[in-house]
């Protein structure tokens, strides 16, 4: 064990101080006081782990509402007939369910656990280890939501029975750790666990890390929502500096400071990396103290993932920006900022690449323009060339996604994409690195796709409408038809003697269009430059009185436009009748020649159909008028006579 201490005695008997833990004087007990005691191997983590919520870093008024939901969640769901057997939810409560979400290392879990013990309850807990798909919780918790713990551990004279010691009924508490890590393998977990709720007589605790993931959003609404954050470096400072006078180390207190913000805040990495100190101190013979000094030194043996903290807009600056703030640095450095800046593609590898393509020009602008300020023609000349190199590097990272994304599904490109992406921002930047003004943009392609996409299907619309009247493909469709049939519109519609409704319908119904391929649709294709588009009007901005007059004449007439009628549904199928001789005719019938005599014979059967149909339709409704008369008569008279039911049944037979 890395953390094993040569001597005999835990430093942990030291009792603590009065200042260094707020908990009351009897604090309750946990899971680990009643265990064996622990040993001087043992983390620290683990040896100072609060054993009261009162003793608990940071989020006081998280800890608080859950105290209370907790301890009013009987009296709301299980005492009042009102509540009982709802499934909760709603903005403001109550709730059946609370979740717990924040980053690693905050106390989420250790909350849950405390307050839930405090409060009396025997808890069951189920983290990621556990298998949690529909079928496991519905095992796990099928009898668990619905009934109470006896316990045997404390019986005693308060509670007895016939004069024996009685067991005492304990209640429950469920916790769902890592509800956000339910993934494939638990299939249908999410909703099995939601359904729990609703039907649930026991609280049920979720903790999350992720609380924005797309799995969680169902959950959100039938849970408290309690949100964490981390402590604030001074509160870990203190908390480290008094264990490590508990273990007889001297902390000063801008080290620890600096420590908990090298970790990330998170007090269980802190704890950790201060028992790794000791123990490399104590082996080597020296003195265990932590000065700011040493601290700065060996930063980087306790230094927590950065890239963990980073957000997705962070990492896309560090890679737009290039080799910045490494002028004089040497070749260690330099590799050290190259590691950093490909690890932080990783960040998201999804949206990076698009990413870096939204905002790497703006920090090659920026070079640009401080290039001309100074009236350097050579540094212009410089910047626009590098402007031209990353543009081609941009150029290869596409290539490279497509047979990364593409049909080849060729991933293990993805480490070369990442080195395309910093070769992007490594030209933009320059050799001495950019600056990105503001901050870094969203990808905008994903929105000018989205416009794309529709685009082309209002153009496909269009094609179908016109199909039968032009023969032409969508492109040729959108350059030579759209803009001639958009002329003639607008000078029917914006005539300055009136719009002249009769002629712009006849139009619309000569080519197949509707009322929305010409008022919306067309609209769309125009181009968004402003010197193109000022003489060019568009059909939205018609005034009320010509677009009146023209709805109500296009909703007096009839459309029998081919591509409208079948896309309506009016498109008559014939039903042949008397088997399947008219099939038989249309399959042995030569394609291209058409039977008059038989096509003739084939309408007048319909027509002889319809009319037969038309018959039936009024016979069943004289029947159930008929009907309806006989019952009003029982009704009023009692029941019918015998010979009248006797005729009426003859009357129904010969029908």
């Amino acid at each position: 064990n890395p953390y094993a201490s040569s001597s005999s005695t835990a430093p942990s008997a030291v009792a603590p101080s009065s200042s260094s833990s707020s908990a009351s004087s009897q604090p309750v007990k946990s899971e680990r006081d009643t265990d064996k005691p622990m040993g001087a191997n043992s983390l620290w983590a683990d040896r100072y782990a609060p054993s009261t919520s009162r003793s608990i870093l940071g989020n006081a008024d998280s800890v608080n509402k859950l105290t209370r939901w907790l301890d009013n969640w009987e009296n709301v769901w299980n005492h009042n007939n009102k509540k009982k057997g709802g499934g909760g939810g709603g903005p403001n409560g109550p709730w059946k369910a609370a979740l717990l979400s924040g980053p690693p290392g905050i106390g989420k879990t250790t909350t849950a656990t405390l307050v839930a013990r405090e409060s009396g309850r025997d808890v069951l807990e189920l983290n990621a280890s556990d298998a949690r798909s529909k079928k496991a919780l519905g095992q796990a918790l099928g009898d668990v939501t619905g009934s109470r713990v006896l316990s045997f551990d404390n019986m005693g004279g308060a509670n007895k029975k016939n004069g024996k010691n009685a067991p005492i009924a304990r209640r429950r508490c469920i916790i769902m750790d890592e509800v956000d890590g339910m993934g494939a393998g638990d299939r249908s977990g999410m909703s099995e666990l939601i359904q729990m709720i609703k039907k649930s007589k026991v609280p049920i605790i979720c903790i999350c890390n992720d609380r924005s993931s797309q799995k969680m959003r169902s959950l959100v609404q039938y849970c408290m929502d309690l949100r964490y954050r981390r402590p604030t470096k001074m509160v870990i400072a203190r908390r480290a500096v008094e264990i490590g006078r508990l273990e007889g180390m001297q902390v000063e207190i801008n080290a620890a400071e600096a420590m908990a913000e090298s970790c990330g805040n998170d007090i269980r990495q802190v704890l950790n990396s201060l028992q790794m100190w000791s123990c490399k101190k104590k082996q080597s013979g020296k003195s265990a103290n932590v000065t700011y000094r040493e601290m700065r030194e060996r930063q980087g043996e306790i230094n927590k993932d950065e890239v963990l903290r980073v957000s997705m807009f962070d990492a896309c600056r560090s890679i737009v920006e290039g080799s910045r703030g490494l002028a004089g640095a040497d070749s260690k450095a330099v590799t050290s900022s190259l590691l950093k800046r490909t690890d932080a593609f990783f960040v998201d590898y999804m949206m990076m690449g698009l990413m870096v393509h939204q905002n790497y020009l703006k920090v090659a602008q920026g070079q640009f323009n401080s290039a001309k300020l100074k009236n350097d023609d050579d540094a212009e000349f410089d910047s626009l060339h590098r402007m031209c190199e990353a543009t081609e590097a941009m150029s290869d990272y596409g290539m490279c996604e497509e047979s990364l994304r593409g049909g080849d599904q060729n991933w293990s490109l993805l480490p070369l994409c990442s080195v395309l992406a910093v070769k992007v921002g490594h030209h933009a930047g320059g050799p001495m690195g950019g600056m990105l003004p503001g901050y870094p943009e969203f990808a905008g392609w994903l929105g000018k796709n989205s416009s794309r996409n529709k685009r082309i299907r209002l153009l496909q619309e269009l094609r179908r409408h016109m199909n039968y009247k032009v023969s032409a493909d969508a492109t040729e469709l959108r350059m030579n038809y759209i803009p001639i049939l958009r002329q003639q519109f607008e000078q029917l519609l914006f005539n300055k003697e009136g719009a002249r409704v009769s002629e712009a319908i006849e139009l619309m119904d000569e080519y197949g269009l509707d009322r929305d391929d010409v008022f919306e649709n067309f609209d769309e294709f125009l181009f968004n430059s402003k010197d193109v588009n000022k003489d060019i009007k568009k059909f939205g901005d018609l005034n009320t009185k010509s677009k009146t007059a023209f709805t109500r004449a296009y909703n007096s007439m009839a459309h029998k436009a081919q591509a409208l009628v079948a896309e309506q549904g009016a498109e008559k199928a014939g039903r042949k009748k008397g088997g399947g001789g008219g099939g038989e005719m249309a399959g042995g019938a030569e394609l291209g020649v058409v039977d008059d005599d038989a096509a003739a014979a084939a309408e007048a059967s319909d027509e002889d159909g319809d009319d037969e149909d038309l018959e039936a339709l009024r016979k069943k409704f004289l029947k159930k008028g008929k009907g309806g008369k006989a019952k009003k008569a029982t009704a009023a008279g009692g029941k019918p006579k015998g010979g009248a039911s006797k005729a009426n049944g003859k009357r129904g037979k010969k029908k």
